[in-house]
C-alpha cells in the first residue's frame, strides 16, 4: 500500500494515466425522463442502471416523449464510457453529461471488484480537488457580502501562517503564493502511513508546509499546492466565523440542489460510497479509506456523484451561486506550466477540449480520480469518475466531448 500511495495524484490539478478494468456498464438514457434513485441520500433525479435520463447539470428536461436524437446520444456517449474503461482497464466509472436539452447519466465496471458489484450512475465518488472549487465559491460568496477581501493579507485573518502578512487572499486561492506542498514531502507520508487513522489538524498540515522553503516570493510564479486550500479552509471559516462544513453546506450544497455530496471529516457520511483502488505490481489495492479525510480537509476531502458535481459547475458558471463580479474574479487566469491546464484562476481550472474552453476542475485522492468541466459556449457539461487513482480522466472527458462535438 505505502509504494501506491507515495506516488499517487492525491489531490492534484490533473491525473495520469494508470490501467486496470472490468465491462460491465448501466446508464440511464438522454431522453429527459427523470426516474429517482433512493441511496438514502435524498433525491435529484440519479436515476438506476436503465431508468429515465436525469438532469445532471440542471439542463431542462424534454418534454414528453423521448426524443430521438437524445437517445441516440446516449448510447453514443455508454460505448466512449465503455471504451475508455475497457482501454485504461478502470475498476469502474461514472459520468454525467447535459448539453441543451438532452442530459444522461452513464457507469462501467464494477464499485467493488472484490464482490463483483457493478457501479451505478448515481454511486458516491471521493473528488478530491474538485473540492477546491467549493471551497473558492465559498470565499467568493464572503467578499460579495463584505466579509473577506482578495487583496487582504492572509494574516488580517489567520495567524500563524509563515509569510502571512506578504501574501494576499487571491493568492492562495489561484496557487501564487509561493507555499510549499505538504502532499510533495517524505515527511507526511511517512507520518500518514506509519498511522493512516490519524486526524491530521490544519495547523500540522500547514506546520510541515512551512518547514520548506518557499517556491518563489509571493506573486512571482504559479505552483499547484494543497497547502494553499487548508489555508483557504480557515480563512473562510475566520471570515464568516462558522465551521467549513456547515458553511457549504447552507451556502453551496443545499441552495444548488446537491442532496449526495458532502465533505467527508467534517460531515456525517452518506451511504454509497464505491471502492477506491491504486495499483501495484499489476494488481488492484484497496484504497478507499488509506487515510483520514483530515488528510485532505478543504483541498480535496469533498465526496459526491456525477451529477451533483455537474450541476454544481454549471450554476456555479452560469451565474446562479456567484454575481457577475464574483465570477470575473474567479476566471481572472493566470499562466499555468505546459503540459497541465492551460489557465488556473480562482479554484477552477481553464482546459481546451473537442468542445473549445472548458471550465471546471480536475482531482486525485487516495483511490480515486475525477474531472468535472462546463463548456460555456456549448452549454455543455461533462462529469467523470473514476474509482482508481491517477487514471488519465482527461482523456474519457474528451472521449465523451467528441461524441457531443461530432455533428
Amino acid at each position: 500500500m505505502s509504494r501506491v500511495l507515495r506516488r499517487t495524484a492525491f489531490f492534484a490539478c490533473a491525473g495520469v494515466v494508470l490501467l486496470t478494468g472490468c465491462s460491465s456498464s448501466s446508464a440511464a438514457p438522454l431522453d429527459g425522463v427523470t426516474e429517482s434513485h433512493d441511496d438514502g441520500g435524498g433525491s435529484d433525479g440519479v436515476g438506476s442502471a436503465g431508468a429515465g435520463g436525469a438532469e445532471p447539470g440542471g439542463a431542462p428536461d424534454v418534454d414528453g416523449a423521448p426524443d430521438v436524437a437524445c437517445d441516440t446520444l446516449s448510447a453514443e456517449l455508454q460505448g466512449a464510457l465503455d471504451a475508455a474503461v475497457e482501454a485504461q482497464r478502470l475498476p469502474g466509472a461514472a459520468a454525467a453529461v447535459a448539453i441543451g436539452g438532452c442530459s444522461w447519466l452513464g457507469a462501467a465496471g464494477v464499485a467493488d471488484a472484490e464482490a463483483d458489484v457493478a457501479v451505478q450512475p448515481g454511486d458516491l465518488f471521493r473528488a478530491g480537488s474538485i473540492t477546491k472549487s467549493f471551497v473558492a465559491t465559498l470565499a467568493l460568496m464572503l467578499r460579495a457580502e463584505g466579509l473577506l477581501s482578495l487583496e487582504d493579507s492572509v494574516s488580517t485573518y489567520v495567524d500563524g501562517i509563515p509569510r502571512g502578512e506578504q501574501i494576499s487572499v487571491r493568492q492562495i486561492l489561484n496557487h501564487t503564493s509561493g507555499i510549499f506542498d505538504y502532499t510533495g514531502m517524505d515527511e507526511f507520508w511517512t507520518a500518514a502511513l506509519e498511522d493512516p487513522t490519524h486526524t491530521w489538524t490544519p495547523a500540522e498540515l500547514i506546520e510541515l508546509a512551512a518547514s520548506r522553503p518557499p517556491y518563489f516570493e509571493p506573486g512571482q510564479g504559479f505552483a499547484y499546492s494543497n497547502t494553499n486550500y487548508i489555508i483557504a479552509g480557515l480563512l473562510v471559516e475566520a471570515a464568516s466565523g462558522e465551521p467549513i462544513g456547515e458553511l457549504l453546506r447552507t451556502r453551496v450544497l443545499e441552495p444548488a440542489g446537491l442532496a449526495h455530496s458532502y465533505l467527508d471529516g467534517a460531515e456525517a457520511a452518506l451511504p454509497g460510497l464505491v471502492h477506491g483502488y491504486g495499483r501495484s505490481r499489476g494488481e488492484l489495492v484497496e484504497m478507499t479509506s488509506a487515510l483520514h479525510a483530515s488528510a485532505a480537509g478543504a483541498a480535496g476531502a469533498l465526496v459526491s456523484t456525477s451529477s451533483d458535481l455537474a450541476r454544481f459547475y454549471r450554476k456555479l458558471l452560469d451565474g446562479t451561486l456567484l454575481g457577475p463580479d464574483e465570477l470575473a474574479e474567479m476566471t481572472t487566469w493566470v499562466d499555468t506550466p505546459p503540459g497541465q491546464v492551460n489557465g488556473y484562476g480562482l479554484g477552477l481550472s481553464r482546459r481546451e477540449s473537442p468542445l473549445g474552453v472548458q471550465h471546471g476542475h480536475d482531482g486525485g485522492i487516495w483511490g480515486f480520480t475525477s474531472s468535472s468541466y462546463y463548456a460555456i459556449d456549448r452549454d455543455a457539461s461533462i462529469t467523470v469518475l473514476v474509482n482508481l487513482e491517477g487514471a488519465d480522466v482527461g482523456r474519457v472527458v474528451d472521449d465523451l466531448s467528441r461524441v457531443l462535438a461530432t455533428p
